[in-house]
């Protein structure tokens, strides 16, 4: 069974990956991994594939394998790019990374929402100009005790921010696209994503938490941002395109919500002449809460996990729906 790796050029840790995912599996006999450092190898070998490890594969690549290739592993969570009219087509199966961003995406969202109340950006102001604006600045903060997050997308990472808010002593409103009904629960409330409405009213921080897909695209426009509070906040991790960021930008510009925090964006790199930088409340990153050091240490485990089930003939995790497109 031949199984291509496109994970890294460096050669060197290439082979810690390879140590990584072999001390992990339970039988490695008839296994050939074969290092695939760019698009122009992965064009000479796919045909000969029966797996592929990739963070994303474009039309052109897939349209050169062959009935051989058996699935693909994207080493990523977001798979919208990969999911194109010929692979959904195919017999091919297609999981992803999903769960392995749920930490550090959770604590990259809960230092925002920390950042946002205390007024942090207000403090590094105190430090620069040297004015002791105590009462001005602790008359803003907000006490996240009591406040309710709305959490748009239920799965993994939606639910790791749930938990940490809960320990906030935070109220959780959340949506998932497969909930037929209101739950309530002491701490939570899980809702249709048909009732999105009620969440949007009802919450003082709305994150974007869901993936890309037709349903998702353009969710979050001027009708919705109008539903918000005006002393709401709204943070984007998931993809860019979730949001109709002209709405946004006019949204901030005329104070309607009290601020946001995107680390996603329509197109990136973000342009350097984005309205965005102009604006004073509004929170920016550069697509990094998803991030880690160790991030491929942990994608190449998950993959190992997925590869003993996959010998041995049980079904995947992460498995991709192709009719839901995630």
């Amino acid at each position: 069974m031949k199984i291509g790796l496109q994970l890294t050029k460096n050669s060197k840790k290439y082979s810690q990956l390879l140590k990584v995912l072999k001390s992990n599996l339970k039988i490695i006999d008839n296994l050939e991994f074969i290092q695939i450092p760019n698009n122009d190898i992965l064009k000479c070998q796919i045909a000969s594939l029966d797996i592929l490890v990739t963070y994303s594969i474009s039309k052109e690549l897939f349209s050169n394998a062959s009935d051989k290739l058996k699935w693909i592993h994207i080493g990523a969570a977001g798979i919208e790019k990969s999911l194109f009219p010929s692979i959904i087509k195919s017999r091919t199966v297609i999981t992803n990374a999903r769960g392995i961003h749920a930490t550090p995406v959770s604590e990259f969202v809960l230092g925002i929402i920390l950042y946002l109340s205390k007024k942090f950006k207000k403090c590094e102001k105190f430090k620069r100009d040297k004015n002791w604006t105590q009462w001005e600045i602790a008359s803003q903060t907000i006490q996240l005790k009591g406040k309710t997050i709305g959490i748009i997308g239920y799965g993994k990472i939606g639910k790791a921010i749930a938990k940490k808010c809960i320990n906030f002593d935070m109220k959780v409103i959340a949506t998932r696209r497969l909930q037929k009904k209101y739950e309530v629960k002491k701490t939570y409330e899980l809702i249709p994503i048909s009732e999105l409405d009620y969440l949007l009213e009802n919450s003082d921080y709305i994150v974007i938490a869901c993936p890309l897909t037709p349903m998702t695209k353009g969710l979050i426009g001027k009708k919705e941002i109008n539903k918000l509070k005006p002393t709401a906040f709204l943070i984007n991790i998931a993809r860019g395109e979730i949001i109709i960021e002209k709405e946004l930008i006019n949204a901030l510009e005329k104070k309607i919500i009290s601020g946001a925090a995107l680390d996603v964006f329509e197109n990136e790199p973000l342009k350097k002449t984005s309205p965005f930088f102009n604006l004073d409340n509004i929170f920016l990153s550069p697509h990094i809460s998803g991030n880690f050091p160790e991030y491929q240490k942990a994608m190449i485990t998950q993959f190992s996990d997925n590869l003993n089930r996959f010998i041995n003939g049980q079904s995947l995790k992460n498995r991709i729906c192709k009719k839901r497109l995630y």
